[in-house]
């Protein structure tokens, strides 16, 4: 092997490996949402949104070790990108009913991880919850004159949070 190689852990390339279906259906649900083949983009984000869900389940239920710590550590904003483009879709397609409901579902499964026992895990929860908790306030700005999604986006943000933010 020539030295500038670069060398791959064989438990890195099962990852590499396991994420490719959902960078594929993410790549596949970004072209058609340029497109404006909108249920397209929605059916490939969900696609990938399931497949991100299944694999961090997968992680999260094995024996905790540096490989499968990295693996959650990456399936985690694999699921956090789905179920944002999803709701994008869903944004664009003018049904914010289902836009907040992606959005909360990713919310509030951050949230539990946050009180995941190993450190890791909850840093790199807690930077996406921040961000989707700052995603579903501007969510919920841009949708005013919808107070049933105000008080679904103030339950999100209220449940088994850190801090409790609501909106009036």
């Amino acid at each position: 092997m020539i030295s500038s190689q670069k060398q791959t852990h064989p438990d890195l390339l099962y990852l590499e490996h396991a994420l490719s279906p959902w960078q594929s259906n993410i790549m596949q649900g970004n072209y058609a949402f340029e497109q404006g083949a909108l249920l397209e983009a929605r059916d490939k984000y969900l696609l990938a949104k399931t497949l991100a869900d299944h694999l961090l389940e997968q992680f999260l239920y094995a024996q905790i070790n540096n490989n499968v710590i990295h693996a959650i550590e990456h399936c985690i904003p694999a699921l956090v990108v789905a179920s944002h483009n999803l709701a994008d879709t869903y944004i664009a397609m003018q049904q914010p009913e289902n836009a907040c409901k992606w959005l909360c579902e990713v919310h509030l499964t951050l949230s539990s991880l946050i009180k995941h026992p190993h450190y890791d895990i909850q840093k790199v929860s807690k930077h996406h919850y921040i961000k989707t908790s700052s995603e579903l306030v501007s969510f919920a700005r841009r949708y005013p004159s919808f107070p049933e999604l105000i008080e679904q986006v103030n339950f999100c943000l209220s449940s088994n949070t850190p801090s409790n933010k609501q909106l009036h």
